[in-house]
């Protein structure tokens, strides 16, 4: 997987020599009418030279646009993931008697991931966009407890306050939950973005973007131990993701697609793992319902990789989500949200994005929590 970065940054580096003839055809439109030359566009039933947001994919994808030369937005989004349901091994549902045989007393029932994102992006040209993000992030989890050989005990896990344990899930009874939670600022994402492509229909960029670790890898619960790796803010390493996005729009209609790949840059956290890889690949379509609203569809596909290493000390394996082996997997997902300009807040408009994303197939690395859903937020502002 290692080689697949190197090949893959080669790769855009090859097709960034090789563009700049292209982007010389440019037509380039002045940083305060684009976005208005490209809505009267679309009310015209014009040719559209400049992409306009209302085209842009939806909440749900980072590093998808870029902006006029002198520009700056500022942006925030939200985005919750719930994971629920039976726990899942490969693609099919596995019993409470196939994890207890397997090792574990406790399974994972439901968990519940927010992360908070703000958006700086600057263009100083034309053809270069820099963006700073910075994360914050939450997890709660609810345990249950599998053993049939451990009775009911008469104390009310629940009544007790358990906001802040984790490992000590592995006194619970058969039937008994708790739940846990973590939370903390995570990794800062700093990219830049560079244009291949300007074209009457077509936009081309590739991305460079580092994530800084910023995030914590030491929460620990209640009890002293390291909580599960998947409640932990951060990555504890840097890691490189370089990205690739092509946009196209005729009219009222748009559609594009964006590739990237996250790179764990060192072998091991200061807590002893490492992270797996993560690959994407998102397209999407979409289409100008209004001058101010737009409505788009994105399929997209995301692997993981597995956990490597372990946390060196202070952690006991009672759960699935404990074993680093139970870790990564691919996913298609299906996501349905619409772009907005807000009727206030001067010009260019305030813009909000919604998108609402459901999985049609997991292939899960060992035993895993499936995602139920996800919904993601944001509100932009262009100066």
């Amino acid at each position: 997987m290692k080689r697949m970065i190197l090949r893959g940054t080669a790769a855009l580096c090859a097709m960034a020599a090789a563009m700049p003839a292209m982007a010389d055809d440019t037509i380039k439109a002045p940083n305060d009418a684009a976005d208005s030359a490209a809505m009267a566009a679309i009310a015209a039933g014009e040719p559209i030279v400049v992409e306009p947001t209302l085209m842009h994919p939806t909440a749900g994808l980072m590093n998808d646009h870029m902006h006029e030369g002198g520009e700056f937005m500022i942006g925030l989004r939200w985005q919750r993931d719930r994971f629920d349901g039976a726990n899942q091994s490969g693609t099919g549902k596995i019993s409470d008697e196939a994890i207890y045989d397997a090792g574990y007393a406790v399974k994972a029932r439901s968990m519940t991931m927010d992360m908070v994102m703000l958006d700086l992006m600057y263009a100083p040209t034309q053809d270069i966009t820099l963006m700073v993000m910075p994360m914050w992030m939450r997890h709660a989890m609810t345990m249950e407890g599998i053993d049939p050989m451990s009775g009911m005990d008469e104390m009310d896990m629940n009544s007790m306050a358990m906001e802040d344990m984790s490992t000590g899930h592995s006194m619970l009874g058969y039937g008994e939950t708790m739940s846990h939670a973590t939370e903390g600022f995570a990794d800062t994402l700093v990219s830049a973005s560079y244009r291949l492509v300007r074209r009457p229909g077509l936009d081309a960029h590739a991305t460079f973007g580092v994530w800084v670790p910023t995030g914590s890898v030491s929460k620990r619960g209640h009890s002293g131990n390291y909580v599960h790796y998947s409640m932990q803010p951060g990555s504890g390493t840097w890691d490189i993701e370089p990205a690739l996005t092509v946009s196209f729009h005729d009219g009222a209609f748009g559609y594009g697609a964006q590739g990237s790949y996250k790179w764990r840059a060192e072998d091991r956290n200061a807590r002893g793992y490492q992270l797996g890889d993560l690959a994407k690949l998102s397209g999407w379509a979409s289409y100008a319902l209004s001058p101010r609203v737009g409505a788009v569809a994105r399929l997209g596909w995301e692997h993981k990789g597995a956990i490597e290493g372990q946390y060196e000390s202070d952690f006991s394996v009672a759960s699935p989500a404990d074993n680093p082996d139970n870790y990564g997997g691919d996913t298609v997902r299906l996501g349905l949200g619409f772009n907005a300009l807000l009727p206030f807040g001067g010009s260019p408009s305030p813009q909000i994005g919604v998108e609402f994303n459901v999985p049609l197939y997991q292939d899960l690395n060992g035993i895993q929590l499936p995602q139920d859903w996800r919904l993601s937020v944001a509100l932009t502002r262009t100066f």
